[in-house]
């Protein structure tokens, strides 16, 4: 049905949607873990060790909610 797949797609979109949002802030953000910097951007702003993690597992996230979108019901 039309309406199935659309309101599954609106759940992903806010997943994916929060998923960036808690990434951003953490990325952004100080934390105790965040490591040596690993890259420079600016004079106060660069990659942290503990922002590749972040990242990763915002990817990891991202390719499981892609998963779960386009795996083929049963």
């Amino acid at each position: 049905m039309i309406g199935d797949a659309v309101l599954r797609w609106l759940f992903a979109l806010v997943v994916a949607a929060m998923l960036t949002a808690f990434a951003a802030l953490l990325v952004t953000g100080r934390y105790v873990n965040e490591g040596p910097v690993l890259l420079t951007l600016t004079d106060e702003h660069g990659l942290h060790e503990g922002d590749v993690f972040v990242l990763t597992g915002w990817a990891a996230g991202m390719l499981s909610l892609l998963g779960l979108l386009l795996a083929r019901r049963r």
